[in-house]
């Protein structure tokens, strides 16, 4: 793999991770549209590795007041969060993928985004509460939204923010709250990549250093792996910092018309190449 396309998968990886538009849905439609190579699981590892950084940066003074008091921080509220997602991905995350990981069902996952972010700044308009906090049902809620992310193409922000939204949160903590909720599922997407490293490794019945460095080799050194943690990173920031401005003066609505327009394009060029 190129600098170049390490760049690219990077830059969209940091992007779309942290805008309701779909990080997965991104990185197909690179391979689909300009034959950018579909990352290595290695590669895979240090972009989400990237992503984590930035959330780690931003959040760092929550993060560490959650450590500090567990009990009365939003620490209980995140691991039920988490816990629908987790028992989603040990069940049938591997069938989810394989019924719709197809690039014929791209645009489709792209429109039902759109239908999410419209639903969910919908019954915002209608009954968000500005101050109030998060609680077990929103977090529950927001849990089980984060699972629908599980298919290809879908968003997970755009599927916890809504969540939360339709709860009663404001659009402004239920993006808080859902970025929260990235740092357990990037973290756990990464421990995935690393498990799948391990598992090669065994079947080549090498140590896990061995089939690691091999791997580097087959990338062309680490150079593409630090461009992309980089650029993923850097790229996330900015995404992170866009994104909450965004939430507090505009609203969600014009990532519901780009995730339209992008899913009609898809299905019309698919119905015309048939």
């Amino acid at each position: 793999m190129s600098n170049f396309q390490a760049f690219i998968l990077g830059l969209v990886q940091g992007l779309a991770e942290f805008l309701p538009i779909s990080s997965s849905g991104h990185t197909t439609l690179l391979q689909m549209l300009f034959g950018i190579e579909e990352a290595p699981e290695l590669l895979n590892v240090f972009l989400h590795l990237g992503t984590l950084l930035v959330l780690l940066a931003v959040y760092r003074k929550r993060i560490w007041k959650m450590i500090r008091h567990p009990f009365k921080s939003e620490l209980k509220w995140l691991i039920l969060a988490t816990l629908p997602t987790v028992a989603a991905a040990l069940t049938f995350k591997d069938k989810l993928e394989a019924m719709f990981g197809d690039i014929k069902y791209l645009g489709y996952c792209f429109l039902f985004t759109n239908f999410i972010l419209l639903v969910g700044e919908g019954v915002n308009r209608l009954r968000a509460k500005k101050h109030k906090p998060v609680r077990w049902y929103d977090a529950l809620l927001m849990g089980c939204m984060q699972i629908l992310a599980i298919v290809p193409g879908v968003s997970r922000l755009g599927c916890t923010a809504s969540g939360g939204m339709i709860s009663g949160l404001s659009r402004r903590r239920a993006v808080d709250f859902s970025f929260l909720m990235a740092i357990p599922a990037v973290l756990g997407s990464a421990v995935l990549g690393a498990k799948d490293i391990r598992d090669m490794a065994e079947a080549a019945n090498v140590s896990f250093g061995t089939q690691f460095g091999e791997l580097v080799t087959q990338l062309g050194g680490a150079a593409p792996l630090l461009i992309g943690m980089g650029t993923a990173a850097l790229a996330g920031f900015l995404a992170v910092r866009l994104m909450l401005y965004i939430v507090r003066h505009i609203g969600l609505r014009w990532f519901a018309v780009y995730t339209f327009l992008l899913g009609a394009f898809l299905i019309a060029r698919q119905v015309l190449t048939a």
